[in-house]
């Protein structure tokens, strides 16, 4: 409540209640305490004097936030004794407990290693608030490292440049090591036999993954910022609504590109505790993000003329050297996750953007034997596969890890989603010499048709994505089946009032809409299309109408989720990237069917 009040956040009436409240609990904490302690005991010096340097440094700190003293002074001393004075509560538990037990032999001791443990802290939690911090006029330590002066009108706008100056001239890595070095400290000061040094030694291992996790980002964001070919956009003016859609997600994807695709790549923790055994706790995922994007930036540079070879070239090259170099080969969502088999989604979606870019050399350098493990050993009952790609014999000691975390984490089951991706991608490759495969497949998939006429996922969230991807399928493989009609019936019922698709009890979004405009692109492209132009032309409106433009770009939605059987839990996964992408292939698929949008045939 001191704090509330301290941050000057209170109306007066507000301030004057909570006065009152500060004062009734201290009356009732002073007489509890002079219950426990008498009027001599060394108890209460040593508390009185954790109050005065509590209340001093609140007051201290509140200078800097309204202006009143610079930046330029609030150095790592003044920062140690901030923390040390603010953390008097803990201590006075400490001396309280040694004053009772007339025994103050570790009573130093443990108010240092609090103090140390607290600081260790505080830098952490600088670093994980430093936004909220820059916006509110917060100083931190590590904000004065970087701003020498209280920033007078702070803006959103501001954050990437900040973030650019924090890891990459080292401000955030020297933070860590501060508390990193604080905690070697306190941890030297506890006994082995006190819980207290556990708690310690989990911070302690909690700043070292992100202190290594730092580095390996940044020296990766160095090196591909110098390999990584100069790439300039250049777009004429938009003459027609989806291209207007396309030259926005277009802008933003190649900005993104520059960064690396910073903004899609997934970070999940895999803990240790669970039986991960990764390098880092931290994983990090974005291959089959990047080859997705591969895809789809194919498209809208052959749907406008456009060149961008240099950016479709990289990402081909990038997406072949991401590949596992052990085992099967193939390639891993987390690629350096041991205990993640690779998988026939991220190989189906690599095949496909190999196949876009005429290589297929790789194909069958990189691709053929993974595959063939799949088609050989994966193999389910009614035409179906499984997801991983796991040799059924001669496995490695890696390998059956991977197989018991599929069977016990991540399920081996069939998943509609993957195999409706994986068909596509062999009918593109060779449909003569996979022909059975992709019939008896294509009919597994058929008959997983819910009732309303859509497709689930395992790992997407929502039913948009399995129903484009088998409409995708069907389109290609078996124009004629007789659920496509069934499909399209899913996709009238389900548009909302305002033009969007979405998920269930949710509203629409941007994300559901573009895979929902799809699924009619293939429906157009199949001649059943019917009397849905206005369908189409409200989804690409509602598109225009949610285009952000504080962003510049359309916001993040859950697209891929990873379910996990219990203990292990479930993740899930979205960025701004990946909607934008979406956006512009939907853009780039009626920019190619636009005549149906204006020809009174296909007008309700």
């Amino acid at each position: 409540m001191t704090d509330r009040i301290l941050d000057l956040s209170l109306q007066a009436h507000q301030a004057a209640e909570f006065m009152l409240l500060v004062t009734a609990f201290q009356t009732e904490a002073q007489s509890l305490l002079h219950q426990l302690f008498s009027p001599s005991s060394s108890f209460w010096p040593r508390f009185r004097a954790y109050m005065i340097k509590y209340f001093q440094a609140c007051m201290q700190e509140k200078k800097f936030v309204r202006g009143e003293q610079s930046w330029q002074t609030y150095d790592e001393n003044f920062a140690w004794e901030l923390v040390s004075a603010k953390c008097g509560m803990s201590q006075a538990v400490i001396s309280g407990l040694a004053a009772l037990s007339g025994d103050e032999q570790h009573l130093e001791a443990l108010t240092r290693s609090i103090s140390l443990y607290n600081f260790a802290h505080q830098m952490l939690d600088d670093l994980c608030d430093w936004k909220d911090d820059y916006l509110s006029q917060s100083p931190s330590l590590l904000l004065c490292s970087i701003l020498k002066e209280r920033p007078t009108k702070p803006e959103r706008a501001d954050i990437a440049a900040l973030a650019r100056k924090m890891y990459y001239e080292d401000h955030a890595s020297r933070i860590l090591q501060l508390a990193l070095d604080a905690l070697h400290q306190s941890i030297e000061l506890v006994p082995d036999n006190l819980p207290w040094l556990h708690l310690q030694i989990k911070l302690r291992e909690r700043c070292e993954g992100i202190l290594n996790d730092i580095g390996k980002i940044t020296e990766m964001n160095r090196h591909r910022a110098k390999k990584q070919p100069k790439f300039l956009l250049e777009l004429p003016a938009a003459q027609t609504q989806t291209q207007q859609l396309a030259w926005q997600g277009l802008r933003y994807i190649v900005q993104q590109w520059h960064k690396g695709f910073s903004e899609a790549r997934r970070v999940t923790r895999f803990p240790y505790s669970e039986g991960f055994t990764g390098r880092s706790e931290v994983q990090y995922a974005d291959i089959f993000q990047r080859a997705l994007m591969a895809e789809i930036l194919h498209d809208a540079a052959q749907t406008f003329s456009l060149d961008l070879q240099t950016i479709l070239d990289y990402e081909a090259d990038y997406l072949v050297e991401s590949r596992c170099r052990d085992g099967v080969g193939g390639w891993s969502y987390f690629p350096d996750l041991p205990e993640l088999a690779p998988d026939a989604d991220d190989l189906a979606q690599i095949i496909q953007v190999l196949l876009l870019r005429k290589r297929r050399e790789d194909i069958a350098s990189y691709c053929e034997g993974p595959l063939q493990i799949l088609l050989r050993d994966g193999k389910l009952a009614d035409g179906a596969f499984e997801t991983w790609i796991i040799p059924a014999s001669n496995r490695t000691p890696k390998q059956e890890r991977q197989a018991y975390y599929a069977e016990h984490g991540w399920g081996r089951t069939a998943d509609v989603d993957v195999l409706a991706n994986l068909f596509y991608a062999l009918a593109l490759y060779d449909q003569a010499r996979f022909a059975d495969i992709i019939r008896a497949g294509t009919e597994y998939i058929e008959r997983q048709q819910e009732a309303d006429g859509s497709w689930s996922s395992k790992w997407y969230h929502g039913p948009f994505y399995g129903t484009y991807v088998t409409l995708r399928l069907l389109e290609e493989v078996k124009p004629a089946s007789a659920t496509i009609e069934r499909a399209r019936t899913f996709l009238l019922n389900s548009q909302r009032e305002n033009g969007s698709w979405g998920m269930p009890e949710a509203d629409g979004d941007a994300l559901h809409t573009a895979l929902a405009l799809l699924c009619w692109a293939s429906l157009a492209r199949l001649a059943k299309l019917g009397d849905a132009a206005q369908v189409i032309q409200k989804g690409l409106t509602y598109l225009q109408a949610s285009y952000d433009e504080s962003e510049q770009a359309w916001l993040r939605y859950e697209f891929i989720r990873m379910t996990r059987r219990q203990p292990y839990g479930d993740r899930t996964y979205g960025s701004k990237t990946m909607t934008t992408a979406y956006v512009l292939k939907a853009a780039a698929a009626w920019h190619r069917l636009q005549d149906r949008l204006t020809d009174s045939r296909y007008q309700a």
